[in-house]
């Protein structure tokens, strides 16, 4: 996402100005570039066009795999804030030396869409000689979800014709363009994928923590990294799918 550019009106209260109360912030714009993956992209894109509204400091969103952004900030990528799906990403850019902070800020979970009607007790019978998309479970956190759901079912991989693209994002495309006949997508996007058949793996798919991290400190992004913690942006994380840690 590609932020608005401009300069924002300051709220005065009690002759203070909110911003520079809740943000430390001057009326200066700024911008900052935030690598989110790709599972939490729409929903980062709210939080970003609040945070902007209020601010009126530009943020840039760069999506992809937890695993591709983690080997590009780990390059030295430029990015300010990482909005991971997992936990173990951010915690090591920590130890390396290369985040400042770290925090929980979503809990994702998995939902298997079908074009066929399927339950658990005979989901292994119903996805022989089909077609499953999921996300590359050796960079995409929601792929290693996807695998280890998989095993639960008791899903045998030589029975049915796995597809992997790079992260979820990827999944919801491919199945909703009809070359799957499954997909294991974040529960996150089912509003908005049309799908005949869902399957609600709860209690057996792992609940996917996600981790952010702070990498830089522009006042910026840690205006940025504040504005995440708010009780406003848990509720807009909620609403959207996920649990809240």
């Amino acid at each position: 996402m590609h932020a608005r550019h401009g300069h924002y009106d300051v709220m005065m209260f009690r002759g203070v100005s909110l911003i520079a109360v809740l943000w430390g912030q001057t009326s200066v714009a700024g911008e900052i570039t935030v690598a989110v993956a790709s599972n939490f992209l729409v929903t980062a894109e709210k939080i970003a066009a609040e945070f902007e509204a209020e601010t009126g400091h530009d943020v840039v969103l760069s999506n992809g795999s937890t695993g591709l952004l983690f080997a590009q900030i780990s390059s030295g990528a430029p990015f300010d804030v990482f909005l991971s799906a997992d936990e173990d990403a951010p915690s090591r850019l920590r130890s390396a030396g290369r985040a400042i902070e770290t925090m929980p800020y979503a809990i994702g979970e998995l939902t298997l869409l079908s074009r066929f009607p399927l339950s658990v007790e005979t989901v292994a019978a119903e996805f022989a000689g089909k077609t499953a998309v999921l996300a590359d479970p050796t960079v995409a956190p929601y792929g290693r979800a996807a695998t280890r759901t998989m095993e639960a079912l008791g899903l045998d991989t030589a029975a049915f014709k796995p597809v992997m693209v790079a992260n979820v994002g990827q999944v919801a495309s491919v199945f909703v363009t009809g070359n799957a006949d499954l997909a294991f997508v974040a529960t996150s996007q089912l509003d908005r994928i049309e799908a005949p058949h869902v399957l609600d793996l709860d209690g057996i798919a792992p609940e996917i923590r996600q981790g952010a991290a702070l990498l830089s400190d522009d006042p910026v992004a840690r205006a940025f990294w504040d504005w995440l913690a708010r009780v406003e942006t848990a509720a807009l994380i909620a609403a959207d799918g996920y649990q809240v840690p």
